[in-house]
């Protein structure tokens, strides 16, 4: 039987991304290369290490663990790690550092660094020849249904200004995560948009949620989707009728406007000055 998840306190350290994969670069016996990237939240440390075809294991990135440990400002509290088919060699390669390894795609200051390295650094690149190839991404998960222990009575999409945002860390939370943004790439009347989830049953509903990395959420086929951990999406609420279509697609259009920044927010009724949960997130478009 699952068990509620333990309720988050302080961390020791920042919790690291990382992410292990070939790159569109090809070496002089045209082999692929491998890149290990690896940032904290603000993306202020940045490590990349190139990696032969060879070397591709646990160990290999193990060793380069180690030595960014040691000239990290301050050690995390864990790895987050969003690439399932590397997910294997990445826990171990966790495991014998002492570091815990989180399946998450919470990852929004790698992502950005990833698309960085894509238009400015592969194609510069002079000591492998650059050889781009189409991403093979796999197919999307179908959704399954959400959790009748996640179901609030009631829920409304809702907005927020940016500058009202940038407080957000003042506000009462008993569960959630913020994530660094870059308030200046911002202007302050940006709408940012958001779910509210009310509930009597807003802090157990706040706990679960506080232990399955929320991600994302999105609006796709008439549907309003929750993508959680490293690759869950569940199925929030069937958008049947006109009025909420109309809410759900402005709730999109502010969300690419936004830079697909967007917010989830549990409380006991909307009228509530406090959160049980609040989880600030980034689409990937």
């Amino acid at each position: 039987m699952a068990t509620q998840p333990p309720r988050s306190g302080p961390m020791r350290g920042p919790i690291w991304q990382m992410d292990f994969n070939a790159v569109p670069l090809r070496d002089a016996q045209e082999r692929r290369v491998w890149e290990l990237l690896v940032c904290d939240p603000t993306g202020h440390f940045r490590q990349a290490q190139y990696c032969s075809n060879q070397e591709v294991n646990s160990t290999w990135v193990a060793q380069q663990l180690r030595s960014y440990l040691e000239m990290a400002p301050q050690p995390p509290s864990a790895i987050r790690v969003f690439r399932a088919r590397m997910s294997s060699i990445l826990q171990r390669a966790c495991n014998a550092v002492g570091i815990p390894m989180l399946p998450s795609r919470r990852v929004y200051a790698l992502r950005a660094w990833m698309r960085e390295r894509a238009e400015q650094v592969y194609p510069q690149e002079t000591q492998f020849t650059y050889s781009p190839e189409p991403p093979l991404e796999p197919d999307p998960p179908d959704p399954i249904p959400l959790p009748d222990k996640l179901q609030g009575e009631r829920w409304a999409f809702v907005t927020l200004r940016a500058r009202d945002l940038r407080d957000a860390e003042t506000w009462p939370m008993e569960f959630g995560e913020l994530f660094p943004l870059n308030w200046e790439a911002l202007a302050p009347d940006t709408i940012i948009p958001g779910l509210v989830i009310a509930s009597r049953r807003a802090l157990p509903i706040a706990a679960w949620l506080s232990g399955m990395e929320p991600a994302y959420l999105t609006v796709a086929e008439g549907r309003l989707l929750f993508e959680a951990g490293l690759s869950d999406c569940y199925l929030f609420a069937q958008l049947k009728d006109e009025k909420l279509q109309a809410e759900a697609e402005g709730f999109a259009q502010r969300q690419r406007q936004a830079q697909g920044i967007h917010f989830l927010a549990i409380q006991s009724d909307f009228r509530a000055q406090s959160f049980a949960g609040f989880w600030l997130m980034q689409h990937p478009f």
